[in-house]
């Protein structure tokens, strides 16, 4: 296990071990004492689409350790071992979103490529904690490549895993689906790309493991997959290998949507599912888990993005996460109701800045800022956003030594009034305030003969959203500048 990090963190604390090598003649008299498997419906350990690969079947050299018979739920001791390593959601090549240039933020350049950079920290993790089994649970890559060099990218990370005895499982999920090239490029022998007709078993003899899976055969798989995955192999650690949406989950499209339930009547010790891009454990027994995707790309996808290792110990599986994003995007709030200027409500920021990038293991982070609470500067920030911005950039390379971009600054704040007693009262503002509620109480802006829908047709497909409660928010944006406005007014009558 790592020591750096609490074991939690495999980015920025690095420490690649080396793997012994079996030689070949060793291999290949394994090779030739192997079982085969011919089961209906189950793939040989080493077999890719039916070719059997003997050599990739019968390395044992590097795990002996995985005789233990934990694997096969017998045996007691304190050991602890390495079983497999379960990833999905990699979107190979995928850009990063939000990122501008701007003066004091972070240059581009380090950052630039950071899904290779997280599927390099996979591999390298993985080859360091002697592990002989990668999962991917779909969603390599992220639709079509602009040529093959993310597939040939891809094929030379899983080589070099093959170099070191790993094997690696594989569904793909949709946007794998979607990418037309991923069929034409072959693999190294030690990757198994499950098919999508139907679900099939890999059997991996010398681990004790055996595989579950299917890959989807279109984008939209609005089937339920699960439901035909075989029974678990008898006296195996059986895995099951899904991409998909279980039910309740929010924020992801409905593919080979199912019940949790379902997954857990199976009799399967493990489910490696992808499509969620959060580390999550639904269930302790049996262990079922999101292991969530290796890299955020926009602000949607906060915290820290990783894989997780599996290990056998007492008989029982034991899962821990590890991070291995190179960015990381971060929502900072800051409690401005004491601001008292711009440049104050800034410092307040910086301050809630400085504890957050404390606990993002030295990562350049995408931030966005969030300026809570109500105060008596609220209209100027609302009135000047760009000024607000500018000074909360400033504030921000500062505190994090050019280290974090600030992404958007989002003003959730309010007036240091009471607007229910302001509304009350026979006044300017009193008499706004009461306009304005009317205009509210119109959820769809029909009083302002406000129609959004061309405006929404336009921006389809665009990533930009225009939220449900648009006219509301304008209409407290023009609540807040007309009372700033009005006291001001106010202000310089009384002078």
């Amino acid at each position: 296990m790592l020591t750096t990090c609490g074991g939690k963190c495999y980015a920025h604390c690095k420490a690649p071990a080396v793997r012994p090598k079996t030689g070949k003649n060793q291999l290949n008299n394994a090779a030739r004492h192997a079982k085969l498997s011919h089961a209906p419906g189950i793939v040989p350990a080493g077999s890719l689409e039916g070719r059997t690969k003997g050599v990739i079947r019968a390395m044992r050299g590097p795990f002996v350790l995985f005789q233990c018979p934990l694997f096969r739920g017998a045996g007691s001791g304190d050991c602890a071992m390495p079983a497999f390593v379960h990833a999905a959601d990699i979107h190979l090549d995928s850009p990063l979103k939000g990122l501008f240039p701007y003066e004091g933020a972070p240059s581009i350049e380090e950052i630039r490529g950071a899904t290779r950079q997280a599927l390099d920290n996979l591999v390298n993790f993985v080859i360091s904690e002697h592990v002989p089994l990668l999962l991917i649970a779909g969603d390599l890559y992220d639709g079509d490549w602009h040529d093959f060099n993310t597939g040939l990218y891809f094929a030379g990370r899983m080589r070099r895993l093959g170099e070191a005895g790993v094997r690696v499982a594989i569904v793909r999920g949709n946007h794998d689906a979607a990418n037309t090239m991923t069929k034409t490029l072959p693999m190294p022998d030690n990757v198994k790309i499950f098919k999508s007709r139907r679900p099939e078993t890999w059997i991996l003899d010398d681990l004790g493991i055996a595989i579950h899976g299917q890959s989807y055969a279109a984008q939209e798989i609005t089937d339920n997959l699960a439901a035909a995955y075989p029974e678990p192999v008898a006296g195996m650690l059986n895995i099951g290998l899904l991409h998909c949406l279980i039910s309740g989950a929010q924020g992801h499209l409905p593919y080979a949507p199912c019940h949790i339930d379902l997954l857990a009547s199976k009799g399967y010790d493990y489910w490696a599912l992808g499509h969620v891009h959060n580390y999550a454990v639904l269930r302790e027994t049996p262990r079922i888990v999101y292991s969530g995707c290796s890299q955020g790309r926009h602000i949607r996808e906060t915290g820290p993005k990783g894989c997780v290792l599996v290990e056998a110990q007492d008989g029982a599986l034991r899962t821990e996460f590890c991070a291995l994003d190179v960015l990381r995007w971060v929502g900072v709030s800051a409690d401005i109701s004491a601001a008292e200027s711009v440049a104050h409500a800034a410092a307040l920021f910086g301050d809630a800045l400085a504890t957050a990038l404390a606990d993002q293991g030295g990562r350049p982070c995408c931030v966005r800022a969030i300026l809570k609470g109500r105060c008596g500067i609220h209209g100027r920030l609302c009135a000047d956003p760009a000024a607000l911005a500018a000074n909360i950039r400033a504030v921000a390379a500062d505190v994090s030594g050019k280290r974090a971009w600030i992404e958007k600054v989002e003003l959730q704040s309010g007036p240091a009034v009471d607007l229910d007693e302001l509304a009350r009262s026979d006044t300017p503002q009193g008499q706004l305030l009461r306009y304005l509620n009317e205009l509210s109480a119109d959820p769809q802006g029909l009083a302002l003969d406000l129609d959004l829908t061309a405006l929404k047709a336009k921006l389809a497909g665009s990533g930009v959203r225009i939220p449900e409660d648009a006219v509301g928010r304008m209409l407290e944006d023009a609540r807040d500048l007309l009372l700033t406005a009005l006291a001001d007014a106010q202000s310089a009558l009384e002078k």
